[in-house]
This record gives C-alpha cells, structure tokens and sequence, in this order.
C-alpha cells in the first residue's frame, strides 16, 4: 500500500481502488498524510463500512504531524463506528474546535431531515444569503440525500443502504460530499425495462444529461439533472462516479468515460462562493 500525502476529490482514484483490492483488511498509510477533503474522507468511511460487513475492519496509521491528525479527528470520522474505524497505530489526538467539517451517516430517511435543517441555519448564519440561493442549494443537498435510501439498495430485498455526506466551507467555496457503496445508476436504472442493458456509462449520461430515472412515470426523477444544471449555471464542478463510469462537469463542458470499477455512486459538488456573495 503506497503511503499518500493527499485525498481529495482530484488524487482520490488511486488510493480508493487500493484501498478496495485489500479489504477485508485494507491496510491505511496516513502516515504522511497533509491534506484531506470531504470527498476523500466519506470515500475512507465507506471503505471502512464495507471492511465491517465483510467481517475485516480497516488498518490505519494515523498522519505523523499533529494538527493533521487533530484536524482528521475532528471531522468525527472515528466516531462513525460504535466498534472503532479499526486498529489505530495510536490513539486519535482529541480535538477542541468543530473543525473544517463533520461527516455524517446516512441509512435511512428520517435522518435526512435534520442534516439538512442543520445545512439551512449554517448557511443562514454565516453567509448573506438570498431565499432562492439558499432553496437552490438546501434542495440539491436533499435530493442528494434521498437517492442513498431510495436507490443505493434498488431491487435488492433486504439491504439496508448505507451513505455517508459532508459539507466543507473552502476559502474560495463549498464543497458537499456523498457516497454510498450500492447498487449504482446503472443497477437503479435497471428497474425500469426502458433502461434495461444499459452501460454504466450510459446510464450516468441518462440519469445527468437526458433526466432519466428508475420511475416508468415520466414526471418522476430528474433530481440529478437538475443539480446539473445548477452546477453548469453558477461555474461549479459536478464530479460523480458510478460503477465503471465517471461523469465531470466543470465550467461549460461536461463529459463521460470509463474507469475502473468501484460500487454505488459517488458525488462531489463543488459551488464557488461568489455564487452566494
């Protein structure tokens, strides 16, 4: 296991995957470790969920400098797990301050009212924020939100799907993280005979460009087109991986391509602040 010195949305791919090859157990070299954002922190706390129910659980080094592991504490990553991340090489320096951000779990709906309740008094707080900017952006974190128990376990009896969000306030602007390890668009997709077949690339082309959904009914769905087209209106970048597909909008232009595979559906949204300001 190589030993990383950063995970965030941009140098995140490679550790992922490794980190996937060795579960049950994977080994986690943060020894070196400098810089983390929400995305890369709720993609360690879903490889350490997936560790659990395979019966393995994670092995972490925590990072060598101080304020760097202070600061990862902080985010209560490892409080997430009644049992423990997994074995530490030392314990987790403890925090005073609230942190960058808070990550949190995300399993089942009637959870998903307070996170957000929560999101809307911090954004009324501490930016000046219009009722619409504040509708746009509450609403995209919902429907977020609402896909992990509505569709990360589509068609699979008895899975309880698990997710996991965060909300990082940068200098220059927010970031919202979510991730879940189910059955991905394409298997979503797949309830509906219209979709039956499709790629995974495909499908994060139909479900992003096109609003295609799950739902027979047309009326239904859309939700993720439209924080598309948010992004695409306010010069923000929309990564999301699904599968073996990738799907980036940046600036004007969006595009989609193949990656290596990994379950469930990942999600980085990246706002700039202007857009609030």
């Amino acid at each position: 296991m190589p030993t990383i010195r950063s995970l965030t949305v941009g140098r995140a791919e490679a550790t992922l995957l490794a980190w996937w090859r060795g579960l049950p157990r994977p080994l986690v070299d943060l020894s070196r470790f400098v810089r983390f954002d929400a995305y890369g922190v709720a993609l360690l706390a879903l490889v350490a969920w997936e560790a659990r129910a395979r019966g393995g659980y994670l092995r972490v080094l925590l990072p060598e400098r101080e304020d760097v592991a202070r600061r990862l504490g902080a985010t209560g990553l490892f409080e997430l797990f009644p049992e423990g991340l997994g074995w530490l090489d030392r314990p987790v320096p403890l925090e005073e301050n609230a942190g960058l951000f808070r990550i949190v779990q995300v399993d089942r709906e009637e959870r998903i009212g307070p996170l957000v309740d929560v999101l809307g008094d911090m954004l009324w707080a501490r930016f000046p924020l219009g009722e619409r900017t504040i509708r746009v952006l509450v609403g995209a974190v919902l429907e977020l939100l609402q896909n992990i128990p509505h569709h990360a376990a589509a068609g699979q009896e008895g899975v309880v799907p698990v997710g996991f969000a965060a909300l990082e306030e940068e200098e220059d602007h927010l970031h919202l993280a979510v991730v879940d390890g189910g059955v991905g668009l394409q298997g979503s997709l797949a309830q509906n005979p219209r979709f039956r077949g499709v790629s995974a690339v495909e499908a994060l082309e139909l479900v992003f460009v096109e609003g295609a959904s799950r739902f027979e009914d047309p009326g239904r769905g859309g939700a993720l087109r439209r924080i598309r087209e948010v992004t695409l209106r306010h010069g923000g970048k929309l990564y999301v991986r699904s599968g073996e597909g990738v799907f980036l909008q940046e600036d004007v232009e969006w595009q989609v391509g193949s990656i290596t595979f990994f379950p469930g559906v990942q999600v980085s949204l990246r706002l700039p602040k202007r857009f609030f300001l």
